[in-house]
């Protein structure tokens, strides 16, 4: 990956650190002990005496319950007990969701999709538990099923949620369950000014990121003290024992201790509380043994949830001259049986699907519609990808229309780096980023021009390139409540230092940033920095991972503990040498005079004199400086609060949603089979503004990763349900995930380096970024190479193939 440095007219307050470790390729903290075979998941962990939880599910997408019958599976030699929703009413709050409450731990009278939790069997292995539970008999009335978004939304429909739509104080109307808007400039008429308007109605699909470890915990209860252990594959510890403490009426949340185990992926499923969770904590309690539940594949993709569909009705309207002045787009949210983080995917798809264009006028409007569907919620994205799918299609019909070429009709909408710092039509404050060069740069490595206007090759496929562009917010304040991380950074007496952050670790690697960044500011080897994660006993408080929060937020936090320490480690220095310590530096595991390298001292001494603190090197109390009378205590604690991140306005949906913003652009060549409607990817080109590079290797796998997961959801990979609810590809063999075989290797990436000046080592997000772009890439350089705009995902040949030959281009 070439870096190409373009500092701007914004400086940071990092460019005066030593940068030893930042920006160098530092091999994953945890990547040895994974590679060789030692990483510690959830299902490798055994406990004495541990019972195991396997769940009845229902049949049904939509049904009355109107017995179950646990009789026979009780009677089973190694089941401990069943339980059903009558032996849990009266120890958790219901219904309970994270930003609605719509849902239950275990079904009660009904159940709304399939797959839905009604009774748990706990037993003294897994296999005797769910052979028990195929003994649990249930007696159903079967109600008619939602499915659609449109069907949800006649007047006619089956309710998915009755009840919530009968309460007076719930705002649930029908199958709606939120509703909401992006009102900006002249949102009555926000294509009153335009010369040309192009519009379309785009259908995005429902997806599962399929993490290769499954969601699984184990609940630990200790009736000495009253409290629980859960060990839980999340990617938010303490967020996750605020929410169990919100649902488990005999628990608050100092009774919850979360611990993470190694973590094997997350990409936003992994944020919700689940009723697995709920009820292992609750059996753990009843039985006092150890209840450990590992949901197997076919349950993750029965009830492990997803990516959010959504049907974007747009229209974009531009000058003759190439000026974007409108935007006006209903979004309707296919949420499934429960809107868990739908309703945030929903206003942050609205909220910032503007993109990195400055579009005055804007009118979005949004609902959240529930149907009789396995819930969704967060995925690597959030909202972006189909909001992105929509709008990048839009600016390419734009184009066509009024004969322009497509990337400089984004050139000549996109903001410009010397008019940063600035409030976006949206309200989002954008700093220092160069969405031009990253287009420039695009256009230039995917050889645009060669390939625009479609083309044959030799073997007679249809070639053609198109582009996405990128703007992704980095955490999400309406979402969360805040945007925060605490940190603890610790040194002992040899030099050795640990950190203590609330960041999750689940394969992205943050962990090794945050430790460069740590070493840096202390000025130690990299081998000399330890991290301690996602432990709510040990670790401060914070909000896990997602949304790309976790270098600039957990990274800022970390790098404010280090630099509290690195004061007294100075402070120290600075009376043993008799220098100011405002004069010394931290670097190359040495504590210097900057003019004066030669007076100085190693940090391993320097922390053994600090730590023992005797009188005899160190001099009494009277002769120390008064911030080091007393002890000295070698742990520097930091937060990183977020100043300028807003909760959404209500009224309007405008708002400053997030921290910070990447910005980028993302062009797809592709190849089209006209005999069988297979599309190939021949060559990508990445170009983004992530700020400043903390670790170059982990950047290029994210980037990598992102990209080919967005490839996967553009042209495989769908949730197909029948008119009943039923999922009908519920396994890895019918449900495609890409392959090896499938992607080209990705190497056209090109990062510029324009640093944040708000974070602490100028960076900004980039995990989740660069899958933005790719379906709408993908899409527009299909109808480069055919001349047929494709407005579903995924573009599958099954969906390929009829409409190459509706329009004469199939060959047999």
């Amino acid at each position: 990956m070439s870096k190409q440095q373009q500092r701007g007219k914004q400086e940071t307050a990092s460019e005066d650190r030593s940068t030893e470790w930042v920006g160098e390729r530092v091999n994953s903290y945890d990547g040895s002990r994974f590679v060789s075979g030692h990483g510690r998941y959830v299902d490798d962990i055994q406990r004495p005496d541990m019972l195991h939880a396997y769940f009845v599910r229902s049949q049904f997408s939509h049904a009355k319950v109107l017995d179950v019958d646990t009789s026979e599976a009780e009677a089973q030699p190694g089941v401990e007990l069943v339980w059903t929703h009558d032996d849990i009413a009266d120890q958790v709050n219901e219904p309970f969701g994270y930003m609605l409450n719509d849902e239950e731990v275990l079904a009660s009278d009904r159940v709304t999709y399939a797959g839905q939790e009604i009774a748990v069997v706990v037993a003294d292995d897994r296999d005797t538990a769910q052979d028990a539970a195929d003994l649990v008999d249930v007696e159903y009335e079967r109600l008619d099923t939602v499915t659609t978004v449109e069907e949800a939304l006649e007047d006619d429909a089956p309710l998915v949620h009755p009840d919530l739509d009968a309460d007076p104080e719930n705002d649930t109307d029908g199958n709606v369950a939120w509703t909401g808007q992006v009102e900006v400039g002249n949102y009555e008429d926000p294509l009153a000014d335009a010369d040309v308007v192009v519009e379309e109605t785009f259908d995005t699909n429902k997806t599962t990121p399929a993490p290769m470890e499954p969601h699984g915990c184990i609940a630990d209860y200790n009736p000495a003290t009253g409290k629980v252990e859960l060990v839980s594959s999340t990617q938010m510890p303490h967020l996750l024992s605020v929410e169990l403490s919100e649902v488990l009426t005999e628990f608050e949340q100092r009774d919850i201790t979360c611990k993470l185990p190694d973590v094997g992926g997350g990409f936003g499923i992994k944020l919700d509380p689940y009723p697995f969770e709920i009820c292992s904590v609750l059996l753990s309690k009843a039985t006092q043994r150890p209840v450990k539940h590992v949901l197997d594949r076919l349950e993750e993709f029965t009830a492990g949830r997803g990516r959010a569909p959504e049907t974007l009705e747009g229209k974009i309207g531009v000058t003759e001259d190439g000026d974007i002045v409108g935007l006006d787009v209903d979004l309707l949210q296919n949420t499934g049986a429960a809107a868990a983080y739908g309703v945030a995917v929903a206003y942050s798809s609205a909220n910032c699907g503007q993109g990195p264009y400055l579009i005055p006028n804007q009118h979005w409007r949004t609902k959240v519609v529930y149907t009789n569907e396995m819930p969704t919620t967060a995925v690597r994205g959030f909202g972006d990808p189909q909001v992105t799918f929509m709008r990048e299609q839009l600016i390419e019909m734009a184009a066509e229309e009024i004969g322009m070429d497509a990337v400089e009709l984004r050139l000549q909408n996109s903001p410009r780096q010397e008019d940063m710092p600035m409030r976006s039509d949206a309200g989002h404050i954008w700093r220092n980023a160069d969405q031009i060069t990253c287009l420039e740069k695009t256009r230039e490595m995917i050889n645009w021009d060669e390939h625009r206007g479609g083309s044959k090759t030799r073997d007679g496929k249809l070639r053609g390139v198109g582009m996405g562009t990128i703007m992704k917010r980095g955490g999400n304040k309406s979402a969360s409540g805040g945007d925060f991380d605490e940190a603890v950074v610790k040194m002992n007496r040899h030099g050795d230092v640990t950190v203590l952050t609330a960041i999750a670790s689940i394969g992205q690697g943050t962990e090794t940033g945050i430790n460069q960044m740590v070493a840096d500011t202390l000025g130690v080897p990299i081998d000399r920095v330890d991290a301690v994660r996602g432990d709510t006993d040990a670790t401060p408080e914070g909000l896990g991972v997602w949304a790309d929060r976790g270098t600039i937020i957990g990274g800022s936090a970390a790098a404010r503990a280090a630099e509290e320490l690195a004061d007294t480690l100075k402070a120290v220095a600075g009376h043993m040498l008799e220098v100011d310590p405002d004069d010394l530096r931290l670097e190359g595991g040495r504590a210097f005079v900057a003019d004066d390298p030669e007076t100085g001292m190693e940090l391993d001494e320097l922390a053994n004199v600090a730590m023992l603190g005797n009188p005899e090197t160190l001099g009494t109390e009277a002769e120390r400086p008064e911030e080091l009378r007393g002890g000295i205590s070698l742990v520097g604690r930091g937060k990183y609060q977020s100043q300028e991140v807003e909760f959404v306005d209500p009224e309007t949906g405008r708002g400053n949603v997030a921290h910070s913003y990447t910005f980028g652009a993302l062009a797809i060549v592709v190849d089209v089979d006209p005999g069988t409607g297979e599309i190939d990817v021949v060559d990508v080109a990445i170009c983004e503004d992530v700020g400043n590079v903390i670790n170059p290797t982990l950047v290029e796998g994210q980037v990598q990763g992102a990209i080919i997961q967005g490839l996967g959801e553009a042209l495989y990979e769908e949730y197909v349900y029948d008119r009943n609810g039923n999922l009908m590809n519920g396994s890895m063999i019918d449900y495609h995930l890409p392959t090896a075989a499938d992607v080209p290797l990705v190497t056209k990436i090109e990062e510029l380096e324009n640093p944040d000046p708000t974070t602490s080592h100028g960076q900004k997000g980039v995990g989740e970024c660069p899958l933005v772009p790719t379906p709408a890439a993908l899409a527009n350089a299909v109808y480069d190479a055919t001349g047929i705009r494709f407005t579903e995902l995924p573009l599958a040949p099954h969906y390929v193939l009829p409409a190459l030959d509706e329009a004469g281009l199939r060959e047999i």
